[in-house]
């Protein structure tokens, strides 16, 4: 670089200048040649930014894009960083061209160097990483940029996490949003919330974008008309019509004033959806006041379709007559005139159905042609049976004349149109007609399937010039001369140029369809086809088709086939050709037999059945030479690769037993005679010899082979075996002897249990100075800590330790030879030598030496000896090792000294899960909350909203257990405070929570803890409260004294206001049907019980099954709601009637009135003379019934019996007084519709 200021330098203010010109006027290739000279010519200033700048911009405003890339990379090799204005040269050029993923890759680069960014060179490079969906860039690039020091705002958050969308990741998304306010401390004015929430509804991730909506609810943010008005469709074409109501008065509360048509329309449809007509009529006057301008035919005619199945039939019909006033008959779709038709037919006005399809027909005259889409006359057909009113023949004409018009206009009638139409003739009378349409019918489907088939047909157009051949031939089955014709035909198509081999097929079918045998020649041909043009699945049908009785030579036919297969490398398929000929008794001869042995044991190929065929065909010779004998040791290594150890001692035994080894077997048998080995045989034939990998294998093979779980069976013909070829080994190959054959010796003998004799052959050899192989060495080491040699066993240790390789380094140790040596010396207690070793010996890892003191039950010790040199990998083993051994809380302790050594963020969530299950599971709950809290506070550096929505979940859910089993319910309810969570919150998590309430042992404090609950479920999020939840509120209500009003001219009791909400939403079904299963559930308990009573007796592990809500407050609730507007059924007054043991006599004798007066229709009638008080009377119960809870013993209560009402009664309810929840309720009961 050129020290000199280029303020001051004339030769640099020249160049610059030069180049400003050349920038300006587009000369890029002049450019390109200046900045060439400056950096060859010494004299001239050096490269700089600003020269790279000005040529880079020549080139872009040309859109010379080629050579771009080419300069970024002189850049940096002439360690220079590319300034703003160049990125934003390079990008525009890009822009221009359409290049998202150079843009993406280039702002990647300059993002790790420290470029900084216009914000119009970042704005393009969000939309490049969207329109590639690589939203992983996009946080990356994020993360650059804030690690450069660049000062990011929310709008950089906006479209990255816009980017994130495009690229179909909401959970990048998110993470973008928690990350801008956590991390840079940044609060949205809405944009980013907007980008966020769209981001989740284009990816089907509906329910968060509504935790999203309740989020911005919360903070009070201010978010525009179009994002609500896009979840509000997602909302609507998923069935979620309830949460688009809800969503859409969210929008209005929020202080949008003026909604736009699409927006009303739609919740219009969520309205209708939800069964809240009033309030769609109300969009729908509002629609109409609007009286929108310029209106698109296509946004009504969606309004109407969506009206199409709804129960307000005389809304789609304004709707559509609206639609009529708007537009021209040839502007409305075909599918608004068919809802329009379908509506006024259920509404009885059959006549302007018709006029409405007249209509439809006539606009079509000149303007478009009549609808193919049978909808619209089967529309008119139901509307038109459906009539009461018009004259038959009348009905009959015009059902006629739509007949004719849709045979005209459908070119296919389907059995609905016949259907339809045949109810209108029924219902005129015509009975006639109606037979004439049932012949027709039957007659037109009959001829439909045969166009329909002779089109499937006719679309296959090899397969129509394959037959069309033979069509109209009658071929005699078995006659010689088809026979003939086929194999001519079959063999022109195998020589043609191009692929025929779909024709051949084609013949091939035909041939078997008829009877036709298939013979040698052909077959021959079709393999040549199929191998040359690859067609391997007509190979395997060829297989089906075969029939090898019909072959005049099967097996070499079979072989030819089989042959060509392999040398086409098609192992796979050549396996199958092998088996199809054993299956029928064929032994077909392979070509290329010792090749391809070889080449399968070089490729370590595990075919073992092709192996062992070819070994098996080359054993079949009477005379076998050396080169067959190695061809089958090469089958045995192959066999050996496929782990079929039986069939290498079948290979070994086929070869050593063959004739051909009989003048070595002589050999041998004279020199165990004493004579001279050197004496020549009785025939100069050169012996053959089994070759040493075919021994050392059938070895392997008899030591790895698994014993029989038998009894009876004697397994000792092994090692017998074993011991004998071994033998047999050493003395044939005696001149070879070296340290693997006393290395498998050693080997059998540890496998015998010899363990002396092991230590003596291992002494033996290294006083020999043979090296011994792994195997030796793990017999070795187990050997000697057996006979508890420890000093040898440390002696191993330092023979391993002093092995290097010839850079110097210590050899690797094999993994059983590690493990062994690391066993042992865990057994010996000899912790400096384990530490020692694994510290400096390769192969002695931390996870194998903390394995072997997990396998010694020294489990404290390995959590003691797990430092921070110990890998993830090594933790994840040992802690799934602690949790299977059942002792969470060491695991725990594990857990955490792996966050103190390298962070909290580097522990996996399913770790965390999983020791939190167990130590739920030991009762270690304690402990569990304080594991859990720390994600919930964040204090550690990570935060819970940073964790995966599975993890989320668990945590949320294992900590309501927690604070539920203990009974804090303000830890409880803060829980569903909770903001920006990954996973949604279902009304189940509502209903697990009202449960401990009303388990709780102070009846009073768990009251007002559920009302709270329920509170928070009505008036925070779109969860749809279900009628259990109803039930325990209305339980709540009943346990403060809440439920009833005090006296006739107080306001409203809490209960009636929750009953308000009930019917304000139409969830009186759910209520009443939840109502009715737990009155069934609460008679089953009491019959179980009495089973049991009578029984006297009861089994071991029985408990009486425990509900939430009790019989008599369940009568209680049922009482209530059917005073204030919910009528109990006779069912379910019979069914309380049954619990009148279990009720007090004033309920039992109003349950009864109430049966009389429902069975007399008198409807609901106060009982004469019955006050029942809503407070209850409470009973001190004899036994305890109630669920045994898991607590920690500070919670314990001191008696099975529940704690008696707290002396704070009446603050208790003065916190839950009506005036409180009439602030919070009262909005929704006085909402009218």
């Amino acid at each position: 670089m050129n020290n000199v200021p280029f303020e001051t330098d004339e030769n640099m203010t020249k160049l610059l200048a030069e180049l400003d010109t050349y920038r300006e006027t587009g000369k890029w290739r002049q450019a390109l040649k200046l900045l060439d000279r400056v950096d060859k010519d010494d004299a001239l200033p050096a490269l700089d930014p600003a020269m790279y700048e000005r040529a880079i911009a020549a080139c872009a405003r040309m859109g010379k894009v080629e050579v771009l890339p080419g300069l970024l990379n002189n850049m940096l090799v002439d360690d220079l960083t590319p300034t703003s204005a160049t990125m934003d040269f390079i990008i525009q050029a890009y822009l221009a061209k359409e290049h998202w993923g150079l843009i993406v890759q280039l702002a990647s680069e300059a993002t790790a160097l420290g470029v900084q960014l216009s914000p119009a060179a970042f704005h393009a490079i969000m939309e490049a990483c969207g329109q590639v969906k690589d939203a992983d860039s996009t946080l990356s690039i994020m993360n650059q940029l804030s690690e450069a020091g660049m000062e990011l705002t929310a709008d950089h958050y906006a479209a990255a996490i816009r980017a994130a969308g495009m690229g179909k990741r909401p959970d990048t998304a998110m993470a973008l949003f928690v990350q801008m306010e956590e991390q840079d401390g940044l609060k949205d004015n809405g944009e980013a919330f907007s980008q966020l929430i769209r981001a989740q509804v284009l990816n089907g991730e509906l329910e968060q974008a509504l935790q999203s909506f309740a989020t911005v609810s919360q903070r009070g943010v201010t978010l525009d008309e179009p994002i609500y008005t896009c979840t509000i469709d997602s909302l609507v074409s998923n069935g979620k019509h309830w949460q688009a109501t809800r969503l859409f008065e969210q929008m209005l509360e929020g202080g949008e004033k003026h909604p736009s048509v699409f927006c009303l329309g739609r919740a219009m449809l969520a309205y209708t959806g939800a069964n809240r007509s009033q309030h769609a009529w109300a969009c729908w006057n509002k629609i109409i006041e609007i009286n929108e301008p310029n209106p698109v035919p296509m946004k009504y005619n969606k309004m109407l379709q969506g009206l199409t199945h709804v129960r307000d039939t005389q809304l789609a019909v304004k709707v559509f007559d609206h639609i009529q006033t708007l537009f021209e008959p040839g502007q409305i779709h075909q599918g608004a005139y068919t809802t329009a038709i379908r509506a006024h037919g259920r509404l009885g006005n059959t006549q302007r159905a018709v006029d409405l399809f007249d209509e439809y027909v006539e606009s079509c005259k000149d303007t478009r042609r009549v609808s193919r889409f049978v909808g619209i006359y089967l529309a008119l057909f139901n509307a038109l049976s459906r009539d009461t009113v018009r004259d038959p023949a009348l009905n009959t004409r015009d059902a006629k004349r739509a007949w004719r018009i849709m045979s005209v206009n459908v070119p296919v009638v389907l059995p609905p149109a016949y259907a339809s139409l045949a109810g209108v003739f029924a219902s005129t009378g015509e009975m006639e007609t109606l037979e004439e349409l049932i012949e027709h019918a039957e007659r037109s489907w009959g001829a439909s399937s045969d166009v329909m088939q002779q089109e499937e047909v006719d679309e296959d157009g090899d397969e129509l010039e394959a037959v069309a051949v033979f069509e109209g031939e009658e071929a005699d089955l078995g006659s010689d001369n088809d026979v003939l014709l086929f194999n001519g035909v079959i063999s022109g198509l195998c020589k043609a140029r191009d692929d025929q081999t779909a024709n051949i097929e084609a013949y091939l079918d035909m041939m078997v369809s008829r009877g036709l045998p298939i013979t040698d020649s052909i077959v021959r041909a079709t393999t040549d086809a199929c191998i040359r043009f690859e067609n391997w699945e007509l190979m395997r049908n060829l297989m089906k088709m075969l029939d090898v009785d019909a072959l005049q030579n099967s097996e070499v036919c079979t072989g030819d086939t089989v042959s060509k297969l392999l040398d086409a490398g098609k192992w796979s398929l050549g396996r199958e050709w092998l088996m199809f000929c054993h299956r029928h008794g064929l032994h077909p001869p392979v070509r290329r037999k010792m090749e391809l042995l070889r080449e399968m044991r070089e490729n370590k190929s595990k075919e073992w059945r092709i192996a062992y065929s070819l070994a098996t065909e080359t054993m079949s010779f009477r005379r076998l030479v050396q080169n067959n004998v190695d061809s089958v040791a090469d089958a045995a290594e192959v066999c050996r690769n496929a782990d079929r150890m039986d069939l290498v001692i079948k290979l070994f035994d086929a070869a050593a037993g063959h004739s051909s080894l009989r003048f070595f077997r002589n050999h041998q048998r004279q020199v165990q005679a004493g004579r001279e080995a050197s004496q020549p045989l009785k025939l100069n034939v050169e012996p053959v010899v089994v070759p040493l990998s075919l021994y050392k294998n059938a070895i392997l093979a008899l030591l790895r082979q698994p014993k029989t779980d038998a009894v009876d069976v004697d397994d000792s013909w092994r090692m017998n075996k074993a011991e004998r070829i071994c033998r047999q080994m050493l003395e044939v190959h005696g001149k070879h002897l070296d340290g693997e054959a006393l290395s498998m010796a050693i080997s059998i003998k540890a496998t015998a249990g010899d363990h002396d004799d092991v230590g003596a052959l291992y002494e033996s050899m290294r006083a020999l100075g043979l090296e011994p192989n792994s195997y030796a060495q793990n017999a070795a080491i187990i050997a000697f800590s057996r006979q508890r040699r420890t000093d040898q066993v440390l002696a191993i240790r330092d023979e391993l330790m002093s092995n290097r390789d010839e850079d110097g380094q210590i050899k690797t140790v094999e993994s059983n030879v590690a493990r062994s040596l690391l066993l042992s010396l865990a057994l010996a207690h000899e912790d400096n030598a384990l530490h020692d070793a694994v510290q400096n010996l390769p192969g002695c890892t931390m996870e194998m030496a903390l394995d072997v003191l997990m396998n010694t039950n020294r489990s404290t010790d390995a959590v003691e000896f797990f430092n921070e040199s110990a890998s993830s990998k090594t933790f994840e083993s040992l802690f799934h090792q602690l949790c299977q051994s059942g002792n969470p809380v060491l695991g725990a302790t594990l857990l955490l000294k792996h966050s103190r050594l390298h962070g909290l963020n580097q522990v996996h969530p399913n770790r965390v899960i999983r020791v939190t299950n167990a130590l739920i599971e030991k009762g270690n709950l304690i402990e569990a909350e304080k594991l859990l809290q720390m994600y919930v506070d964040g204090t550690n550096g990570v935060s819970l909203k940073q964790m995966p929505p599975y993890f989320q979940q668990h945590t949320m859910e294992m900590l309501l257990f927690i604070y539920g089993e203990f009974g804090h319910f303000d830890a409880m309810r803060s829980l569903f405070e909770k903001e920006l969570l990954a996973f949604p919150l279902e009304v189940a998590h509502y209903e697990a929570a009202m449960e401990y309430c009303a388990e709780s042992r102070d009846e009073l404090a768990g009251a007002v803890a559920s009302l709270k609950l329920f509170e928070l479920l009505r008036t925070h999020g779109f969860i749809r409260p279900s009628g259990y939840t109803y039930l325990l509120t209305l339980q709540s209500c009943l346990r403060l004294e809440r439920l009833e009003p005090a006296n006739a001219s107080a306001v409203k009791s809490t209960g009636q206001i929750i009953l308000d909400d009930v019917r304000e939403h139409g969830f009186q079904d759910g209520v009443v049907e939840e109502l009715a299963k737990q009155v069934t559930s609460a008679i089953e308990r009491v019959q179980v019980k009495n089973k049991k009573i009578i029984r006297r007796i009861n089994k071991e592990g029985e408990s009486t099954d425990s509900s939430v809500l009790s019989a008599e407050e369940l009568a209680r609730i049922a009482l209530f709601c059917h005073r204030h507007g919910m009528p109990m059924t006779t069912a379910l007054v019979n069914d309380l009637l049954k619990l009148h043991q279990h009720l007090p006599t004033v309920i039992s004798n109003e349950l009864a009135f109430v049966k009389r007066s429902l069975e007399e229709g008198l409807g609901v009638v106060a009982a004469p003379g019955s006050s029942i008080p809503s407070k209850r009377v409470v009973k001190t119960k004899k036994t305890v019934t109630s669920k045994t809870k898991r607590v920690p013993a500070s919670f314990a209560p001191k008696s099975g019996l529940r704690r008696p009402r707290s002396k704070s009664y009446e603050a208790a309810v003065r916190a839950a007084t009506d005036a409180r929840w009439g602030v919070v309720l009262e909005p929704i009961a006085t909402d009218k519709d």
